[in-house]
């Protein structure tokens, strides 16, 4: 099988400042492939971008996993290479490996849920209409309970227990209690997204890789 030499012409990127339809043009696709090609693949002597990131990569985690090359050690210990005077296990302890797990557990917590807050008009008008009811409840809760007392009719239309007593608590209370369903659906729906495409899994081979290579990627 023959060695096939590729010349890889030098090439520039393009002006970024050109008009939309120029860029769209087939030869300009080409001029950026070519540069991109150039800037990657171009071999100086024996050296590549490419493959020596990918070289530098797979050396990264091979230390991470525990399983990197004992020759460097076996080079420091022998005697002019010689290594029959010496009776040792050269199996690599796993330290490093336990110390990524460690740290990519602590980046991987999800520390916030999704919160989705309604801002269009329809919905503030539902949210302050809302905030009104409980706020004329709360102020004749007294006249109300007395009501409910003589007549047997209940005109709460929450737990009496559950109003607020102070402009705080109120503001406190519609951030806990109210919830209408278009935010509801919204968080639901991202949630789904989210499980849908195993988000907890994709989230943590990219912290592993941020941790052990330094560089974390993920096509959106």
């Amino acid at each position: 099988m023959k060695d096939v030499t590729i010349n890889i012409q030098s090439a520039s990127f393009p002006s970024q400042f050109v008009s939309d339809a120029e860029k769209a043009s087939p030869e300009y696709g080409l001029q950026v492939g070519n540069s991109i090609q150039y800037e990657w693949f171009r071999k100086d002597g024996s050296q590549c971008r490419y493959y020596n990131q990918w070289a530098e990569f797979n050396r990264l985690r091979l230390y991470a996993r525990g399983e990197q090359s004992i020759q460097k050690y076996k080079n420091e210990l022998a005697i002019d290479g010689d290594l029959s005077y010496l009776n040792l296990d050269w199996t690599p302890v796993p330290i490093l490996p336990k110390f990524v797990d460690i740290v990519v557990n602590g980046m991987g917590d999800r520390l916030f849920k999704v919160k989705a807050y309604a801002q269009d008009a329809m919905s503030q008008a539902k949210r302050s209409k809302y905030q009104d009811m409980i706020e004329s409840q709360m102020l004749s809760k007294d006249l109300l309970l007395k009501i409910q007392g003589e007549t047997g009719v209940n005109p709460f239309v929450t737990n009496p227990e559950e109003l607020p007593q102070t402009d705080e608590e109120l503001s406190l209370y519609m951030q806990l209690k109210y919830k209408p369903a278009i935010e509801i659906a919204e968080e639901e729906a991202i949630n789904t997204i989210l499980d849908e495409n195993h988000y907890q899994d994709t989230r943590k081979r990219i912290d592993y890789d941020l941790t052990v290579l330094g560089i974390g990627i993920a096509k959106h």
